[in-house]
């Protein structure tokens, strides 16, 4: 199972949303409770936010170089677009699951080849 920072803000939203129903059902001996669970929930959710934008941006480095360069590996992705070969290994895996990137097989990881699919 995957869990996307789409599916952590959902959960922060609802989980945010209940608690200050249920703090307002059960009095204001719990309000403090109800503040830091609303304080967490707003940074969880900011997070989440700030971390899916950067994943969007390496993503789209990926996505940018293989459109000039169908055919490439793992390791000239990776030094094309200044990523570390396991962030670019990690965008690739997102990109391939989505339907964006088609991967060629080769002997190893090193040696499969990526291109936009069609």
């Amino acid at each position: 199972m995957t869990i996307v920072s789409d599916d952590l803000t959902r959960f922060a939203t609802h989980f945010v949303g209940f608690s200050a129903i249920y703090n307002g059902v059960t009095g204001s001996g719990m309000l403090s409770n109800g503040l830091t669970l609303l304080c967490c929930g707003a940074a969880l959710v900011y997070t989440a936010g700030v971390g899916q934008n950067y994943l969007r941006r390496r993503d789209t480095q990926v996505v940018a170089y293989l459109s000039s360069n169908p055919g490439a590996r793992l390791p000239k992705i990776s030094a094309a677009t200044g990523l570390t070969q396991e962030r670019a290994a990690s965008s690739l895996q997102r990109l391939v699951a989505d339907g964006l990137v088609a991967k060629e097989s080769g002997a190893s990881r090193l040696a499969h080849s990526y291109r936009l699919a069609r």
